[in-house]
């Protein structure tokens, strides 16, 4: 009988591992990580939430880390009691707790590269050509459009300019882009205001004339936006590239 009890209780301690409280009453879980999304479930305080994953979203009370529970739902993570403020799970865009599964200058998937990205993103940092701001590995970068796309690929800090970017990239064909490459007005004479780059996420629809982005632009900060195919900064033509290090 003893034997059998303490079959039942390691069980039931098995059960609960990787379980987390709910610290806050009636909190809403949403179908995405922000408060626009809609509520799919809502938890009591004290219900046991098990993690799938965890992401950057929208910024709640001081965080804009949010966990997509075991019910396909997305809870802001500061009514999860998980024992830390970082990621303890994998992170929904790819990489592993949070801390990325690339190595500084190292190989990196796309996925590392959007989730890299939304990091500042979702933390809305303010665009400079002079001030720096960490990665999540706490790496400086500079916070301008080259310096945004140098910290999502994991290269070398504080970041290369729009006139040093194809250093490490090639140049590639709108038929061949995909999410993670990114697209801009780089090489000589790009310089200072006269060039400018962005992360591709994700075509806007099936007719492929505009793209997705993931940015830092001038008074905006780090933003998603949305760009046509062929814009241009003075008399030079954005164009696609891809850098040498991406894991296809």
């Amino acid at each position: 009988m003893r034997l059998t009890n303490l079959s039942l209780t390691m069980g039931a301690l098995a059960s609960m591992a990787n379980a987390y409280v709910i610290t806050g009453d009636n909190v809403n879980c949403r179908s995405g990580p922000s408060t626009s999304d809609d509520v799919v479930e809502v938890y009591a305080k004290g219900t046991d939430v098990k993690l799938e994953c965890q992401t950057y979203g929208e910024t709640v009370l001081d965080t804009s880390l949010w966990d997509k529970t075991t019910d396909g739902c997305y809870v802001i993570d500061y009514y999860v009691k998980t024992g830390t403020t970082g990621m303890v799970t994998d992170d929904c865009n790819g990489g592993s707790s949070g801390d990325g599964t690339s190595s500084y200058n190292g190989e990196i998937s796309r996925e590392e590269i959007l989730s890299r990205g939304q990091y500042w993103v979702s933390r809305h940092v303010p665009y400079s050509m002079n001030a720096v701001y960490p990665d999540p590995q706490g790496r400086k970068y500079r916070t301008d459009c080259s310096g945004f796309v140098s910290m999502a690929l994991h290269a070398s800090s504080p970041g290369f300019s729009t006139v040093s970017l194809p250093e490490i990239s090639k140049a590639i064909s709108w038929d061949d882009i995909q999410p993670g490459d990114f697209v801009g007005t780089l090489g000589s004479g790009t310089g200072g205001a006269a060039g400018h780059v962005t992360l591709f996420h994700s075509w806007s629809d099936d007719s492929k004339k505009e793209y997705n982005t993931l940015e830092c632009r001038g008074t905006y900060g780090c933003v998603a936006y949305k760009r046509p195919v062929g814009w241009k900064v003075g008399s030079y033509t954005a164009k696609p590239y891809r850098y040498i290090r991406v894991k296809d």
